[in-house]
């Protein structure tokens, strides 16, 4: 039981980490797909995006999205330390300087506004700065570098945690990292996820429902070939039912996943947190979210398991960008 217990406490403890709720506006408009309980979901319907809205009001809808100020007020002198490296403020795949993470709702807009602001404050390294935006999350990174081993990566990473605003440190946690390489469209088949992205490339922000995930989470039984495998086998074999489902694997988090459905942003009401009708009909069908093939459970009290809980629902996700 204790094993039970502490495998339920790290999925649910991932699931709400991992997961991202869309921040949406209200329904409105648009002529929902029809489409009836049970299996015979059609991709033809549900994967229509003719309708879908692109989004001419974002940017009055984002500025009212919850956000952060992580860097505090404007308006002061940032110390001046050694110059950073200029080769290493090329953007591109490789290894690269991590200012600041973001995860959960409007982590994209986080890190926008965290880049927005370390460039003005800093301007000298503004060119450098860029957001690395995933399903997961999002950083705010600096340059480009060769290795961990680069001696402009390790220079750069002193500079940056030197660096003060009114005494303070403006990056102590200023790390490098290996970032994943940009995927070349060619190589992105019609099941998976960014495939999405290339196929709607207008649309600024897309939605999607995961239904299940795979990870190993270090108890050896889900290699990274096993959930790849697995997922990518589950989504096909939905597909193959006439579910437009969808597969992604995340390889800085170790997991892949399954997805089905496609929405924009009025996938849910930002104010009631009601989902929309599109959203309601695959949660008909697909009512339970699974990691590693057994339903995530919301334990009523975390600290108690045997008081039980209740089976969590898929979540919406952000379609990652390419």
């Amino acid at each position: 039981m204790a094993n039970m217990r502490g495998k339920w406490n790290i999925l649910t403890a991932l699931s709400t980490a991992l997961c991202i709720a869309g921040g949406c506006q209200p329904t409105s408009g648009g002529k929902a797909a029809d489409r009836t309980r049970g299996t015979g979901i059609q991709a033809s319907e549900e994967d229509e995006l003719s309708n879908l809205d692109l989004g001419g009001d974002w940017e009055q809808y984002e500025s009212r999205l919850s956000t952060r100020n992580t860097t505090g007020g404007t308006g002061v002198e940032a110390s001046r330390g050694p110059a950073l490296s200029q080769e290493g403020g090329a953007a591109g795949p490789g290894f690269s300087i991590v200012l600041g993470t973001f995860a959960g709702e409007g982590h994209l807009q986080q890190a926008n506004q965290y880049h927005q602001q370390a460039s003005v404050l800093l301007p000298d390294m503004s060119s450098g700065l860029r957001v690395q935006s995933s399903l997961s999350g999002s950083m705010v990174v600096y340059g480009n570098y060769t290795g961990w081993k680069d001696p402009r990566a390790k220079k750069d990473v002193r500079t940056l945690q030197d660096l003060t605003i009114n005494g303070r440190q403006v990056f102590p946690q200023a790390m490098i990292a290996e970032l994943p390489a940009p995927r070349d469209p060619a190589s992105i088949e019609e099941a998976e996820l960014l495939s999405l992205r290339i196929r709607y490339p207008d649309i600024r922000v897309l939605y999607t429902l995961e239904i299940a995930m795979w990870g190993d989470f270090e108890s050896g039984q889900w290699p990274e070939r096993a959930r790849r495998a697995e997922a990518e086998q589950y989504a096909r074999s939905l597909r193959q039912r006439g579910v437009p489902a969808f597969y992604h694997h995340d390889s800085a988090r170790e997991m892949s996943m399954v997805t089905v459905g496609v929405f924009d942003h009025r996938a849910i009401d930002g104010q009631t947190g009601l989902r929309s009708p599109q959203v309601e009909r695959f949660l008909l069908d697909f009512p339970k979210r699974m990691v590693n093939g057994e339903p995530v459970i919301d334990l009523y009290d975390p600290n108690n398991p045997d008081k039980g809980g209740r089976t969590q629902q898929p979540r919406i996700v952000e379609v990652p960008k390419l």
